[in-house]
């Protein structure tokens, strides 16, 4: 249980590294059908994280934006 907490809390950097180690273990032909199971599980879930940060750094900037925005004075000198 607190592997896969842990695995949640990893960065957006490490998870998408362990992603593309695992595509390379898969793609290495070299794993058992049981191997290939897990992986593909791990895989799953790492893309579940990295989509979750990406949609909150998404959700962030576009907070920043409308804060910006709405500071920013504007002013007409026509």
């Amino acid at each position: 249980m607190a592997q896969k907490k842990a695995k949640t809390e990893s960065s957006f950097e490490t998870s998408f590294l362990r992603l593309e180690k695992i595509l390379e273990s898969l793609e290495s032909e070299d794993c058992t059908l049981e191997e290939t199971i897990k992986l593909y599980e791990e895989g799953l879930t790492l893309t579940k994280v990295c989509y979750d940060k990406l949609n909150d750094a998404e959700l962030r900037i576009k907070e920043i934006n409308r804060t910006a925005k709405s500071s920013v004075e504007i002013k007409d000198y026509k």
